[in-house]
């Protein structure tokens, strides 16, 4: 029984001390053993990790991989426990792991919502089914029309889809074309459906006359990815070190963030962001 007992102990006191690292897959020349940064290594790259160390009270390694495909084959595997992927390392392993961080560039937009609307009377069932029609956009600033644009292509809806489109003045102006019928459907970002759709009073709608058939972010060229059984705890902790990584540790922010070039800053993300979601 004592031998049992010991040996019960020496496979917790195994399992505690493989739970109290983080791996983290890094891009280079060649695969390698995980193992703490190089003496050599970059000054922002040693930052980063001891900051990382030092936050989660955790041994942090870093893992050597040649490319996002075998990162995303070692994250889905158990042999990493975090990874920049893109869409297409990541498609093969999508079931068992999931975003949690982008990179915003600088100047750049964040990726905010963006809505297809039609009329309630007139309603498509789907994304899909307004293939043909005609839609109006809610203005010509980038976060009206280039990046509603850009996250209908990034569904596969590119150019020609809407048999036409027209670009109105305002958000405004465009729930007039949709409402008077010179448009199927309108195509705006999550902020401006907010100053049209929502009263001045709790509870009230001011576009209950108008239906939500689909909604969706632009694609994530690359985001930070874990496996989907992370504890919530460390997966909630990472995030909150990431994004305040910017501010408060910017050499580490430096290299950490060096995927996007000139990166403004860490931003939490849905687990579909290098999905596409709907057609």
């Amino acid at each position: 029984m004592r031998r049992l007992v010991l040996a019960l102990v020496a496979v917790g006191l195994a399992s505690n001390a493989e739970a109290a690292t983080l791996k983290i897959a890094a891009i280079g020349e060649v695969s390698g053993p995980c193992a703490p940064p190089a003496a050599e290594a970059p000054a922002g790259e040693k930052a980063y990790f001891t900051l990382l160390q030092e936050r989660l009270g955790r041994d942090v390694l870093k893992c050597p991989v040649v490319d996002r495909v075998e990162a995303a084959r070692a994250l889905a595997d158990g042999k990493v426990d975090l990874a920049v992927l893109d869409q297409a390392a990541f498609e093969p392993v999508k079931l068992t792991t999931r975003p949690i961080l982008t990179v915003r560039p600088k100047g750049g937009l964040h990726r905010i919502p963006i809505l297809v609307m039609t009329k309630a009377s007139k309603a498509a069932p789907n994304l899909a089914s307004l293939k043909g029609t005609t839609a109006v956009f809610g203005g010509q600033s980038a976060a009206a029309l280039a990046m509603p644009r850009r996250t209908l292509a990034d569904q596969g809806l590119g150019p020609g889809f809407f048999a036409h489109e027209s670009v109105a003045a305002d958000t405004d102006a465009a729930a007039k074309e949709l409402r008077a019928g010179a448009a199927d459907a309108m195509v705006i970002n999550a902020s401006a459906w907010q100053r049209l759709c929502r009263g001045d009073k709790p509870g009230e709608d001011r576009c209950r006359d108008l239906k939500t058939v689909w909604r969706g972010r632009p694609r994530a060229p690359l985001a930070v990815v874990i496996r989907r059984d992370m504890p919530d705890e460390l997966r909630f902790r990472l995030i909150g070190i990431h994004v305040a990584m910017h501010v408060e540790a910017k050499p580490a922010f430096a290299w950490a963030s060096s995927w996007i070039a000139g990166g403004a800053e860490f931003e939490p993300t849905e687990a579909e962001a290098l999905t596409v979601t709907s057609r």
